[in-house]
C-alpha cells in the first residue's frame, strides 16, 4: 500500500523549551519584576514615597540606636528606618527597594531550592512584602511600627537567612544555628526569628537527617520558651506582645482583617512551600505546561497587586498636595484640587482654600472647585488632625496648636521628621530660638536634612531674617494675636472657622480680613458674614470687590432684609447672573432638589462655580 493507516501514523512529540531560556528565566523575570515595580513607584508614588520618608526618623546616634534596641526586634527597626530615609530622593530609594525585593526572589530559590522553570513562583514573597508596604494608606500616619515600610522586608529576608543557614550548617552545627537563631535573633528580629524556628522545625520534618524529630522539638519549644524568657529583659514591652513584637501594629479587629491579608499568606509561604512539589529543570518542559506556570504565576503576582495595592484618588491628591504645598508650589496644588474627579475629602478642600488664600483669588475662585466631605476611605478611624492639620496650623499661624500635635503625636507614633520641621519653624515664629536650635541639631544629624536646618540656623542667629523668608512672610500677616492654646477637640477646620470668623481686632490685616470672610462664607452664618464682609471692604478700599462675596452679599441681602445691599456697587454680570439664578430656582424649586438628582445636575451645570450653589447644595459636611 502507498500510504499509511491513521493507526500507523506518527504523533509529533510536543514542543520542548529551551535550556537556555530556563536558565535565563529568573534573571529576565526578575528584572522585569523589578523595572516594572521602579516605574510604578515612580510614575504613580512619588509624592507617597517622599511623604513615607517625612513621617519617619534615622539617626546615626548611640542614643537612637538604644531607644531601638530597648524592644524585642530593635534591629530590624533600626535598619528600616535607615532604608527609609533613602526616599528623600524617591527614585533612589525605589532603586533600593526593588534591588532588595530581588535578594528576597534569589534567596527564595537558594533556600527552597526552586527550579529555574518556577522563578516566578519564587517572587511571590516578592510581589507580597511589596503589598505589605503598599496597601498602608492612611496607616502611614497612625502606625506605630517604626521603619514600617521596610520592617517586613528586613524581617523576612532574616528569616530566608535563619533557614539557610541551617541548610548549610553540618551536624550539631544545626544545633547551634537553632540556638542563635533564638537567643540572638529574637532581641534583634523579633518575631521573625520565631517564623525562622517554625521554618527551620518543618524543613527538619522535611529531610531524611537522623536527629529531624529532636531539630523539630528543640524548634518548637524555643519559639515558646524564648519570649518568655525575654519578658524578664525587656521591661517596656507587655508580655501578650512578647509573641507579635515585630509584627506590624496592627490590631487584631475584623475592620482589619483584610490589612493582615498579604502579612498571613507572606508568613504561610515560607512553612509551605517545602511541601510542594516542584519538578527540577532536568526534567522535561514542555511549552505548553512551561506556558501554564509562567501564566499562572505571573497571574497571581498582577491579582496580589490590583487587590493590596492602595489607590485611593483623595489620598493621592492629599499627599501630593502635601507635597506641593511644602515647597510653597500653590499653583500646583490648585492643579491637583482641580483634576480631582470625585468628592474630596475636607483636607482636600482646605488645602485648596489655603492656596486661593496665599494667592489673594479665593474670592474670585473659591468655588469653581468641586466641594463636599467625601469621608477618608480607610477602616481607621481618621483625624484630619493626623492627617493634614499641622500644616494647615502652621500656614494659619496658630503655632502653638501645630507645636502642640506634633508633640503629642511624637509622644503616640514616635518622632518624625516632619514633627520636628514643624516644631522649628513654629519656634521661630514665636520667638522661642533656643527651642527652635534644639530641634534643628537633630535635624543637622539627619543625612537628607541638614541643608534644611541650616538654612533655619541663621534665623536663630539672626531673627530678622524671618520676615525675610518667602513662606514666613506668607504666614507673618496672619500672626497678629497672642496665640494662646485653648481648645480644638481635634476638630482642625472646625476651630479654624470659628476662630478666623470672630476673631477681631484693630490690628487685623487684609490677610487675615480675608481668611475671616472665607471662614464665614464656609458657615453659611448671615450675621457674622456681613461682620466679616465689612471689615474686609473697609481693609480694602481700593479693590474691587471678588465675585463670590459679592454673590454671598447679593444672596444674603435678598433672603434677609437687614442690611441695605441696594447701593452696593455690584458687577452688573455678577447681578444679572443672580437674577437668572432666582429664576432658574424658582421654576426648578430649590428646595425639592435634593429629592432630584437630575435637577441637582442641572443646577451645577449652570451654577456649579458660584456660592450659590454651595449655599443650598453643599450640606450636611462633617469634618473629622
Amino acid at each position: 500500500m502507498k500510504g499509511k493507516t491513521k493507526s500507523q501514523a506518527k504523533v509529533a512529540p510536543p514542543a520542548m523549551v529551551e535550556g537556555n531560556l530556563l536558565k535565563r528565566l529568573p534573571l529576565i523575570a526578575g528584572l522585569s519584576f523589578a523595572f516594572v515595580v521602579w516605574v510604578l513607584f515612580n510614575v504613580f508614588e512619588h509624592e507617597f514615597l517622599f511623604r513615607v520618608q517625612e513621617l519617619s526618623l534615622w539617626l546615626p546616634t548611640k542614643v537612637y540606636f538604644d531607644e531601638h534596641m530597648l524592644v524585642p526586634g530593635g534591629l530590624m527597626s533600626y535598619i528600616a528606618c535607615f532604608l527609609t530615609q533613602f526616599f528623600y530622593y524617591p527614585m533612589l530609594g525605589s532603586l533600593i527597594y526593588v534591588a532588595l525585593l530581588l535578594v528576597v526572589q534569589w534567596m527564595t530559590m537558594k533556600v527552597f531550592r526552586i527550579s529555574s522553570r518556577h522563578a516566578l513562583l519564587a517572587l511571590i514573597p516578592s510581589a507580597l512584602i511589596l503589598c505589605c508596604s503598599m496597601e498602608a494608606g492612611y496607616w502611614i500616619f497612625q502606625i506605630k511600627t517604626q521603619g514600617y515600610f521596610y520592617s517586613m522586608l528586613v524581617g523576612f529576608l532574616f528569616v530566608l537567612s535563619a533557614i539557610w543557614a541551617y541548610q548549610t550548617a553540618k551536624g550539631w552545627g544545626r544545633f547551634a544555628v537553632i540556638l542563635g537563631v533564638a537567643a540572638v535573633g529574637y532581641p534583634l528580629f523579633g518575631f521573625y526569628a520565631s517564623l525562622a524556628l517554625v521554618g527551620i522545625a518543618l524543613w527538619a520534618l522535611r529531610s531524611n537527617e537522623e536527629r529531624r524529630g529532636a531539630m523539630a522539638l528543640a524548634c518548637v519549644v524555643l519559639v515558646i520558651a524564648t519570649p518568655i524568657l525575654y519578658y524578664s529583659v525587656y521591661e517596656q514591652t507587655r508580655f501578650a506582645n512578647m509573641f507579635t513584637v515585630g509584627m506590624p501594629a496592627f490590631t487584631f479587629s475584623k475592620r482589619d482583617v483584610f490589612t493582615w491579608i498579604p502579612y498571613v499568606l507572606l508568613y504561610l509561604f515560607p512553612l509551605v512551600l517545602p511541601f510542594v512539589p516542584l519538578k527540577h529543570d532536568a526534567e522535561s518542559v514542555t511549552k505548553s505546561s512551561f506556558l501554564v506556570e509562567v501564566l499562572g504565576s505571573a497571574s497571581v503576582i498582577v491579582v496580589l497587586g490590583l487587590i493590596f495595592w492602595y489607590r485611593d484618588p483623595n489620598f493621592r491628591a492629599e499627599i501630593k498636595m502635601n507635597h506641593a504645598m511644602e515647597r510653597l508650589e500653590w499653583r500646583k496644588a490648585l492643579d491637583i484640587a482641580k483634576a480631582q474627579k470625585q468628592t474630596p475629602t475636607r483636607l482636600i478642600v482646605l488645602n485648596k482654600n489655603l492656596a486661593l488664600l496665599k494667592l489673594g483669588r479665593a474670592g474670585d475662585e473659591m468655588f469653581h472647585y468641586l466641594d463636599g466631605g467625601e469621608a477618608p476611605n480607610s477602616p481607621l478611624k481618621i483625624r484630619l488632625m493626623q492627617v493634614g492639620g499641622k500644616m494647615l496650623y502652621y500656614h494659619y499661624a496658630r503655632m502653638n496648636f501645630c507645636y502642640r500635635w506634633c508633640l503629642e503625636d511624637a509622644v503616640e507614633y514616635g518622632w518624625k521628621i516632619d514633627y520636628l520641621k514643624y516644631m522649628v519653624r513654629t519656634s521661630l515664629i514665636s520667638g522661642e530660638p533656643a527651642l527652635a536650635q534644639k530641634y534643628i541639631n537633630t535635624l543637622k544629624k539627619t543625612l537628607f536634612y541638614r541643608g534644611w536646618a541650616e538654612k533655619y540656623e541663621k534665623m536663630v542667629q539672626n531673627p530678622k531674617l524671618i520676615a525675610k523668608d518667602r513662606e514666613m512672610a506668607s504666614i507673618l500677616p496672619l500672626y497678629q494675636y497672642e496665640d494662646q492654646l485653648d481648645g480644638d477637640n481635634s476638630l482642625v477646620e472646625i476651630y479654624l472657622l470659628n476662630y478666623f470668623a470672630h476673631t477681631y481686632n484693630e490690628f487685623s490685616t487684609p490677610m487675615f480680613n480675608e481668611a475671616a470672610l472665607m471662614c464665614a462664607l464656609t458657615l453659611k452664618d448671615i450675621p457674622t458674614f456681613w461682620q466679616c464682609f465689612f471689615r474686609y471692604a473697609n481693609s480694602h478700599k481700593a479693590d474691587r470687590m471678588p465675585t463670590h462675596y459679592q454673590e454671598a452679599a447679593l444672596l444674603y441681602g435678598n433672603l434677609e432684609k437687614g442690611v441695605d445691599i441696594s447701593k452696593m456697587p455690584f458687577d452688573k454680570m455678577v447681578e444679572l447672573r443672580f437674577q437668572d439664578f432666582m429664576k432658574f430656582a424658582q421654576k426648578h424649586a430649590v428646595e425639592n432638589v435634593e429629592r432630584d438628582p437630575e435637577a441637582k445636575k442641572l443646577f451645577y451645570e449652570r451654577y456649579g462655580n458660584t456660592f450659590w450653589y454651595f449655599y443650598f447644595f453643599i450640606r450636611d459636611v462633617k469634618s473629622y
